[in-house]
């Protein structure tokens, strides 16, 4: 199973007890996995279209929960890799017919219909709902490890508009996003991925998610810390052997004996331990480290004179 099929898994068996949260949740589903089908008569009956088990079994409950009946299809489509996906299709009677109508799939002359249930904002329960319900037929989250992605699939921009809406009134930024054959509304941001795993119920999702940044950032900071040790150890040893390098011109030149004692002092002090830092040499000479510093400043700048 891939990391969004556990994540729907996780979300499919939290329990939806509220009515009007039945109904969210069936609105999401026919929104993202749902079509419309006429039939000979004119009738019409709705079919939703799911990839996991869990989420068929909780569309099935929900839709004998508010009256509907159903047939329920396991099958396999025929695109190589394909897994097995369950088919819900709803009977052609006026129990189905009301449930997608408190839904607000069709309208009263059972005609289809945007989604206009404004209230729908009103309740922070549905509000939370419609984000499950949409992830749970429709969405997909990159595994930990990766470049952070969340996806909300839904048939018409009206919804995802609504979706983005839900995620904004708890402070989750989502983007809309008009596809061709579909709309979504999707985040790359990471902090984003992990509220709305958590807003949706999908706690370990979240938690996983939210390891794999601890690990990132340990491993960040100590790639920094690294990084800076190496580069400040490459400066110390360049430093020394320019200074290395001054006292042998100045030696060569003949000139190192007449310079004043202090400079002969510290010339000697690099050459008896040339493998230690600036702060390490002034510790053994008993010397402020800007003193030691500028003493060997002026080492190198005799030599340049004298070169």
């Amino acid at each position: 199973m891939t990391f969004s099929s556990d994540v729907r898994e996780e979300v499919a068996h939290l329990p939806i007890e509220r009515a009007c949260c039945r109904s969210t949740f069936l609105a999401a589903a026919l929104r993202g996995a749902g079509s419309l089908h006429l039939t000979g008569g004119g009738h019409m009956h709705g079919e939703v279209d799911v990839g996991n088990h869990a989420v068929g079994r909780l569309l099935l409950v929900i839709l004998r929960e508010e009256g509907a009946t159903c047939g329920v299809r396991a099958y396999t489509p025929e695109r190589l890799g394909a897994s097995q996906r369950v088919l819900l299709v709803l009977s052609e009677n006026a129990a189905s017919t009301a449930a997608l109508q408190r839904a607000g799939v069709i309208d009263a002359d059972g005609r289809p219909q945007p989604f206009v249930d404004e209230g729908l904002l009103q309740r922070s329960c549905c509000r939370v709902t419609a984000l499950r319900g949409a992830f749970a037929v429709g969405g997909t989250v990159s595994p930990p490890g990766r470049a952070p992605l969340l996806e909300l699939r839904t048939h018409d921009l009206v919804f995802a508009n609504v979706l983005a809406k839900c995620a904004a009134s708890m402070e989750i930024p989502l983007r809309v996003r008009e596809r061709p054959r579909w709309a979504e509304v999707m985040t790359r941001q990471r902090g984003a991925v992990q509220d709305l795993l958590t807003v949706i119920g999908a706690e370990s999702a979240a938690l996983d998610v939210a390891e794999d940044d601890v690990v990132r950032s340990a491993r960040a900071d100590a790639n920094r810390r690294a990084n800076f040790d190496t580069a400040n150890l490459s400066r110390q040893v360049l430093a020394a052997r320019s200074q290395l390098q001054a006292i042998a011109t100045l030696h060569e030149a003949g000139v190192l004996s007449s310079l004043p004692v202090v400079l002969r002092g510290t010339a000697q002090l690099r050459l008896d331990h040339p493998e230690l830092t600036l702060a390490e040499l002034s510790l053994v000479a008993n010397v402020a480290r800007p003193t030691l510093a500028a003493r060997l400043r002026r080492l190198i700048a005799e030599a340049e004179a004298h070169g």
